[in-house]
């Protein structure tokens, strides 16, 4: 009987375990929502642009202020990462930054006021090109001061007449402006021997004691001068209100080069007094051929974040976009005009 009962309690088991699958499963546990293995994208913007377009800025020569300029820009632009890529290219200056955007070596250049307007008008260093209608300016930068730094035995304009005299490279705008300004002085380069050289190179060979004379056109104090007259190697001399008043005058010109301007008072070692001088624009420009939604974009950009570009050079450290009003009645590029007109600035 025992026996019996063992065995039915066998069958038993048996069919509860086949009604159950004949394993322990357990219930399923509930769904757990689906993880997201994608980092999130930024939020593009929604311009056509096509971001990996490439383009080049034309800058200046090693140690200048438009070299750096250059390479200001490529990092600003490129932190956008919506526009495309910058790269800076080297070049001598203004001159030829003007030709690179010309001939579509650079879409965009750093052009001193006195440059443009030479181009503008073809004239000085654009004679055999003609006028340049497709030169564009994007906004502006900063007040360039003439400073025409002299070595021991130089007072006045009148010594330099037989030195050497660091004029600039060629193509750059410290040439282009060389020529005027000894012409405005009553010289022409047949009057000293005019040394061919960049910031840096002129520095030097001014340290070296090769050079008597350099000139440079830039933000104050440039800093390669600084330690020139520190080490009292070189230091300022005031230009004649004749001089002066030439540079600033028209002279025909579609559009003023300089203004009348002055050296604060101890900008450099023992330079114990106000000189007076002349100074001009800087303009971040580009080639006419670029769109007028790329432009527009790039100066928009610019301007919502010139905190930020503001950080990245003492040129533009106090940059605001007030600046643009000085360049009201020059040849501003049509993208970068739509956005200074929405601001209600032009």
């Amino acid at each position: 009987m025992k026996k019996f009962l063992s065995m039915l309690l066998a069958v038993a088991m048996m069919m509860t375990m086949t009604a159950c699958g004949g394993s322990k499963q357990e219930a399923p546990a509930p769904e757990k929502p689906a993880e997201n293995t994608q980092k999130e994208e930024p939020a593009k913007s929604d311009s056509n642009l096509d971001e990996s377009a490439l383009y080049a800025i034309g800058g200046g020569a090693t140690g200048g202020t438009f070299n750096a300029m250059g390479a200001v820009f490529t990092q600003f632009f490129n932190d956008g990462k919506v526009f495309g890529q910058f790269s800076a290219t080297a070049t001598t200056g203004g001159v030829q930054n003007v030709m690179f955007m010309e001939n579509g070596t650079c879409d965009f250049g750093i052009v001193g006021q006195s440059v443009f307007v030479q181009a503008a008008d073809g004239t000085d260093s654009f004679k055999e090109t003609g006028a340049n209608e497709n030169l564009k300016i994007i906004a502006p930068l900063y007040s360039a001061i003439f400073q025409q730094f002299v070595g021991k035995g130089i007072k006045s304009e009148a010594d330099l007449r037989g030195k050497k005299l660091i004029v600039g490279g060629p193509g750059s705008g410290d040439l282009a402006i060389a020529e005027t300004l000894y012409g405005a002085m009553g010289m022409t380069f047949e009057d000293f021997e005019p040394l061919y050289l960049g910031s840096n190179e002129g520095a030097e060979t001014m340290k070296d004691g090769h050079a008597d004379g350099a000139i440079a056109l830039t933000q104050l104090p440039f800093s390669i001068f600084v330690e020139l007259t520190n080490a009292d190697k070189a230091y300022l001399i005031p230009l004649e209100k004749s001089t002066i008043d030439t540079m600033c005058e028209t002279n025909g010109h579609s559009y003023p080069s300089y203004y009348p301007s002055v050296i604060p008072a101890d900008t450099y070692k023992n330079q114990t007094e106000e000189l007076p001088t002349f100074a001009t624009g800087t303009y971040f420009c580009c080639s006419g051929d670029l769109s007028d939604e790329l432009v527009y974009e790039l100066t928009k950009y610019m301007w919502e974040n010139i905190e930020d570009l503001n950080t990245l050079h003492a040129a533009v450290a106090n940059l605001t976009i007030d600046a643009v009003k000085d360049i009201a009645d020059m040849p501003i590029h049509p993208g970068a005009l739509k956005y200074y007109q929405e601001q209600g600035i032009l």
